[in-house]
């Protein structure tokens, strides 16, 4: 196996993630062991996300576990949604659409206020990093708004000019609401 380019920032905290390449197929290696247990539960419980959602175009594919905390998933070539500018409704569409394809196989993401989670590769999005995710069904229909509100934060922080007035109004009440509660990281956004 070779290793390309580590795509993390080298930090104690968060996983070491590499693109690597094998017998000619590029592939993100995201490791955790060096947390001991902790981070091998956390890395084994996200490679189960990426299991259960397994087919969802948008979702990288997982190619394995070559052991507990290390798990290796497709490479898409992409950038952070961050980094565009007037993104077409489309991809927003297709976001929402892709968001309401975790909701229905019960799970919850919580953490796309992350902009770095979400990434665009040649127009379509991308969800990357199920480290924060729940698998609750009965849950879906009361908290699936947090997901559904952070689709709306990125797309007035990348294209606001998609806002319709009602959904401009919307966002800078929640911005007013938000800084009222402790959920504040969840619900507005970077």
């Amino acid at each position: 196996m070779n290793f390309i380019k580590s795509l993390s920032n080298p930090s104690y905290h968060q996983a070491d993630v590499w693109l690597a390449e094998e017998l000619g197929r590029k592939f993100v290696r995201k490791d955790f062991r060096k947390w001991g247990w902790p981070g091998r539960f956390l890395l084994d419980r996200e490679a189960a996300f990426y299991k259960r959602l397994a087919g969802i175009k948008g979702i990288p594919a997982f190619y394995g576990s070559p052991e507990s905390g290390v798990m290796d998933i497709e490479y898409i070539e992409g950038n952070s949604i961050k980094d565009n500018r007037n993104l077409p409704a489309e991809f927003f569409d297709k976001l929402e659409k892709l968001v309401s394809a975790m909701h229905e196989r019960g799970v919850l993401y919580f953490d796309l206020r992350h902009k770095s989670n979400v990434l665009v590769s040649n127009g379509e999005p991308v969800i990357i990093d199920f480290a924060t995710c729940f698998h609750m069904p009965p849950m879906v229909p009361f908290l699936g708004w947090v997901d559904s509100e952070a689709v709306l934060f990125l797309k007035h922080s990348v294209s606001p000019e998609l806002l319709s007035a009602a959904q401009l109004r919307h966002v800078k009440k929640m911005n007013r609401l938000c800084k009222l509660w402790f959920f504040n990281c969840i619900v507005k956004g970077d």
